[in-house]
């Protein structure tokens, strides 16, 4: 059995190595590569509501039984736009090929477009509508629009509405999730 000491340099070693050669000079390039690996994991919200598409539109509403398999799993991405320590993540459903989106009138509202999360991930000056700062509180998480400072997903109290966004939560609104890695 090797010297715990001498395995534990070789690891450094190779750590260094890898961390040295990624830090060395690269190809200039006109932009970031996309990004590769799409997390993908549960959203429901705390009335245990989960997301399936109606429509067009992305719903919050209580799936049994057959209809379980209708839930839509959200992926997501980081957004390379915005501080890490945001947590800025970039939403999206069907493996990332559809991705969630803020629109930015009077009103923002909540829509589906049909843009590759990983092609976003790579950041520009559109992808703030993609984009949601991802808050973490007492088991619970919020997502709050980096278009619309102030602006959270939300579901509605009542089933089989559309996701949306709200200022908070209301006797209308549920900002509150639970994400759990699929």
């Amino acid at each position: 059995m090797a010297c715990p000491g001498r395995r534990l340099r070789y690891l450094m070693a190779l750590f260094l190595c890898g961390f040295c050669s990624e830090a060395g000079a690269s190809p200039v390039q006109q932009k970031p590569a996309a990004q590769s690996k799409v997390f993908k994991y549960r959203l429901w919200d705390v009335a245990q509501k989960t997301l399936y598409l109606r429509n067009e539109q992305l719903v919050a509403g209580y799936l049994q039984g057959p209809n379980s398999e209708l839930e839509e799993k959200i992926s997501w991405v980081p957004s390379r736009s915005f501080e890490r320590e945001k947590f800025p993540v970039i939403l999206g459903i069907q493996d990332g090929h559809r991705s969630l989106a803020c629109g930015t009138g009077a009103l923002p509202a909540l829509q589906l477009e049909d843009v590759n999360i990983t092609e976003l991930s790579r950041g520009g000056e559109d992808t703030a509508r993609f984009t949601f700062f991802r808050s973490y509180k007492d088991g619970m998480w919020r997502f709050e629009s980096a278009a619309n400072p102030g602006w959270l997903l939300c579901t509605a109290t009542q089933s089989n509405e559309p996701l949306g966004l709200a200022t908070g939560p209301d006797d209308e609104h549920i900002v509150d999730f639970y994400f759990q890695q699929c």
